[in-house]
This record gives C-alpha cells, sequence and structure tokens, in this order.
C-alpha cells in the first residue's frame, strides 16, 4: 500500500491521483491525492508524455510497465519501475480507474521536504501488459510516437504466460529484462486479437 496509486480520469481528461502510497507522497514531501498527474511532474518532457501514455492505457483497457531511472535531486539517482493496470470494472469506483504500484526505493525525505518539480525521470524500457487489450502504435498521438522514437525506446508487450511460468518456478532473479514479444510478433499469435 505505501507504494500504490490510483490515478483516475476526470471527464476533462485530466488525470487526478485520488489515492497515492505514504512512501510515494514522503519522498516528493507533499501529498499527492486530489493532484493532477502533471501537476506533479510538469517540469519534464517525459512526465507530459508518460500522462498521455497513462491517459490512452486507461482508454484502451490496458496495462503499462515502465522502467528507467529518476533523480529528485542532481546527486541521487534510483531506478525506477512502475505497473499500472485497468481497474477490472472501470466504472466500479465512479470514473475511469488505474491502478498502480512503484517499486520500493530508499529516499532521504525524513524532514519531509516539498521536492515537486525535482523529479528527472528517463523512460527506458515501456511495455503493454495486456489487461484484457493492449496499447497499439496507432492509438499513440504523433507527439507520443514520435518522443518514444527520439528516446530509442520501443513499445513492446509483456508475455505474461512467460512471466507467470517464471515466476511459478521461482527463477525470477535470474532474469534480468522482462520477458516479452513485438507488437507483430503479439499480433500473430493472438489471431482472434484483443482490441
Amino acid at each position: 500500500m505505501p507504494w500504490m496509486f490510483i490515478l483516475e480520469m476526470r471527464e476533462d481528461g485530466a488525470l487526478v491521483y485520488r489515492l497515492a502510497g505514504s512512501s510515494l507522497e514522503g519522498a516528493l514531501g507533499c501529498s499527492m491525492s486530489g493532484q493532477t498527474y502533471c501537476s506533479v511532474f510538469s517540469e519534464t518532457e517525459q512526465a507530459t508524455i508518460m500522462e498521455e501514455l497513462h491517459a490512452t492505457a486507461l482508454v484502451q483497457s490496458s496495462g503499462i510497465l515502465r522502467s528507467g531511472c529518476f533523480k529528485m535531486e542532481s546527486t541521487d539517482k534510483y531506478d525506477l519501475e512502475v505497473i499500472s493496470l485497468p481497474f477490472a470494472d472501470s466504472r466500479a469506483m465512479g470514473g475511469v480507474i488505474l491502478v498502480g504500484f512503484v517499486r520500493p526505493f530508499e529516499v532521504g525525505n525524513r524532514a519531509f521536504i516539498d521536492k515537486w518539480g525535482e523529479f528527472d525521470q528517463q523512460l527506458k524500457r515501456l511495455f503493454v501488459v495486456p489487461s484484457p487489450r493492449i496499447v497499439r502504435l496507432q492509438h499513440l498521438s504523433e507527439r507520443v510516437f514520435q518522443s518514444l522514437i527520439d528516446l530509442k525506446v520501443t513499445l513492446r508487450v509483456m508475455d505474461l504466460p512467460r512471466v507467470m511460468e517464471i515466476d511459478d518456478q521461482g527463477m525470477h532473479h535470474k532474469f534480468a529484462e522482462v520477458p516479452s514479444l513485438s507488437l507483430d510478433t503479439f499480433s500473430k499469435l493472438n489471431t482472434q486479437g484483443l482490441n
């Protein structure tokens, strides 16, 4: 729970934090609940890309797994891994909901100092998670599509059966990369289509 968040899409399309765990708020030094995604992370281009990707994922009923790194101060750098999934019943809580989880990290903000605007993230890998549908390239805006090209980030599909197999065998610690498929390969394997 301390590392979990819930984003809700308002009628105007803005993503609002309905809930943010205490560890996330502690790292940023402020309450995130009730704030829009862009108000929390508006200082960087990659943050606006991620906001649009989250919104696209919500509309398409697809999960997103992203990894990379971030800095909140010039000297501190942390690994970043965030998975977000659409709520099973998108209207169950009164709005379109995305539930996410940030991999725990150590951050020294014991004084609860406001660090909004200092969050500089670098996206390295981006996966769509079939849940039940997926985000495809044609769902992305031209700006996001071009940004991913500029960042040399390829959108791939998480290979869920392989991930579950590895987890069942307790072998996940031996894999540095998330098992994944290209969008084309995934489409060929799923001829009936998810979308």
